[in-house]
């Protein structure tokens, strides 16, 4: 126990990398420097092994950091929750809410000035991560997640639904051509998530009528979200999730090559604790949600 304790800090401040996707990013969040993130992060790999796989662009979690993330985000939580406690606070103007790292990135953070205008008081602790977390054990008040819509002792709302088609960056199409018809995709590297194959290349190869036909595969990423900059930076051909597409295809950096869409199996859902619903500072941001789904850049929060 006390060699965990003497690494607390750390521990701290590879929960930031992990949630952040970089060390600068961490840094920024705790108010220290990179240089210090990547001392203590080289002090826990000394410990345990290696937990990132650096690349020029790109900081992956090893196996070994995913095992420990929902541990950090959960002990953090509760830590945080017990402070508030011992110094006698209830801190009713707090959210706190799990999202999806590609939900948050390409459709919630966009949003959230929305939601500041509409609701200055309201402070909003987000914990993003693809790990399925327990509300409770967490200490948090919601969840936005995507998947079937079974979270048994649980508030679940269905708040929208999504559909996949594929799309490319401009200068990918100019370089290599535009694909007439979905056969002429076995000419192009397909990009992809590590989403089922009901929700991915397979399924709507198979709706396009070419189920057989051969394709080259490139790299996949385990974020959605991420799939989409790979894609705008000319990777590869990706399969988008319309929920995540933001203005990308108004803006022209990324263009939609087939109206064949695939249905997703999946839906966006918001989860509650019972204990949470009633709370006044929870219910403005369900509301404000609702309302941003039914009429973006509304204001449906007071």
């Amino acid at each position: 126990m006390s060699d965990l304790m003497h690494r607390l800090k750390a521990l701290a401040v590879l929960q930031a990398v992990l949630e952040t996707g970089s060390f600068s990013q961490a840094a920024q969040r705790l108010f220290i420097t990179q240089s210090a993130v990547s001392q203590h992060v080289k002090q826990l790999e000394a410990a345990l092994g290696p937990l990132f796989v650096r690349g020029p662009r790109q900081l992956t979690p090893t196996p070994l950091a995913e095992g420990l993330r929902p541990y950090l985000s959960q002990g953090f939580a509760q830590l945080q929750a017990g402070w508030q406690q011992a110094q006698g606070r209830q801190d009713n103007q707090v959210v706190t809410i799990t999202v999806l790292p590609s939900f948050a990135s390409c459709w919630l953070f966009p949003r959230l000035p929305s939601f500041n205008r509409c609701c200055p008081d309201v402070e909003l602790r987000l914990s993003v991560s693809d790990q399925v977390q327990d509300l409770a054990a967490g200490g948090l008040d919601l969840a936005i997640r995507f998947g079937p819509g079974h979270y048994p002792g649980l508030l679940v709302e269905r708040l929208m639904g999504d559909a996949l088609f594929p799309v490319a960056a401009p200068s990918l199409l100019a370089s290599q051509g535009t694909p007439a018809s979905p056969a002429d995709l076995a000419a192009h590297l397909l990009l992809q998530d590590n989403s089922p194959p009901a929700m991915n290349w397979p399924g709507w190869l198979a709706q396009a009528g070419q189920a057989d036909l051969p394709v080259r595969y490139g790299m996949m990423v385990s974020d959605a979200g991420q799939l989409l900059g790979m894609a705008q930076a000319g990777l590869g051909i990706a399969l988008a999730r319309r929920s995540l597409l933001g203005t990308s295809l108004a803006d022209g950096r990324l263009i939609r090559l087939f109206d064949s869409e695939l249905a997703s199996p999946f839906s966006y859902f918001l989860v509650q604790r019972p204990q949470s619903a009633g709370r006044p500072a929870v219910g403005r941001f369900v509301r404000w949600l609702q309302q941003e789904i039914r009429q973006p850049g509304s204001c449906g929060a007071s």
